[in-house]
C-alpha cells in the first residue's frame, strides 16, 4: 500500500497538490499495520474535488488510475481503491484549527494528522448516519486503539 501511496503522491505533484493521508491507512502512520487496508483516502483542496475535477480527474486516468465512482470521487489504483475528498472538511467538522496543524508524512511531499487529531476525526465519524450503522464498533475499536496510543506516549 506504501508504495502506491507513493506512486499517486508523484502523480499529485504534477498539479503541486501535497494530499492529506487520512483515514485507517493515515493512522497507520502511528499504529502501525493494526489491521488490513482495503482502501487509500486522501484529502486534496477542494477547488480539485469541485471546479477544477475535469484536470484532476483527466491527471489521474491519464497515470493509470480507474475511475470507478464518480459521485464518491473513488478510483483503482494496482487494484487498490483510492478515494479523494475535499480537505476543508478538516477544518468544516473542527478535526484541525489549521492547516498548519497538519505534520509532515514521512519524507514524502504528503501531510497526516496528529494522533489527537485522528481521535477527532473518529470520534466525529461516530455522528455520522452511515457509520453509525454500518461501522460504529470497528469505528470504537480504533479509537479505544488511538487513545491508548495517546496516553504511552504521553509517558
Amino acid at each position: 500500500m506504501e508504495k502506491i501511496l507513493l506512486k499517486i503522491i508523484k502523480i499529485l505533484k504534477k498539479l503541486d497538490i501535497k494530499p492529506v493521508v487520512y483515514g485507517s491507512f493515515g493512522l497507520s502512520f502511528y499504529l502501525g499495520n493494526f489491521k488490513k487496508f482495503g482502501d487509500l483516502d486522501l484529502l486534496v483542496e477542494d477547488q480539485f474535488i469541485e471546479e477544477d475535477w475535469h484536470t484532476f480527474k483527466a491527471l489521474l486516468e491519464l497515470n493509470g488510475l480507474i475511475l470507478t465512482d464518480e459521485r464518491e470521487h473513488e478510483f483503482t489504483y494496482d487494484n487498490i481503491k483510492v478515494g479523494f475528498a475535499q480537505k476543508g472538511i478538516l477544518i468544516k467538522d473542527k478535526i484541525i484549527n489549521s492547516y498548519n496543524d497538519l505534520v509532515n508524512y514521512e519524507n514524502s511531499d504528503a501531510y497526516t494528522l496528529t494522533p489527537e487529531q485522528f481521535l477527532s476525526a473518529y470520534q466525529f465519524s461516530l455522528k455520522d448516519g452511515y457509520r453509525i450503522t454500518n461501522r460504529a464498533k470497528k469505528d470504537q475499536e480504533v479509537i479505544d486503539k488511538i487513545t491508548e496510543y495517546i496516553k504511552i506516549e504521553q509517558l
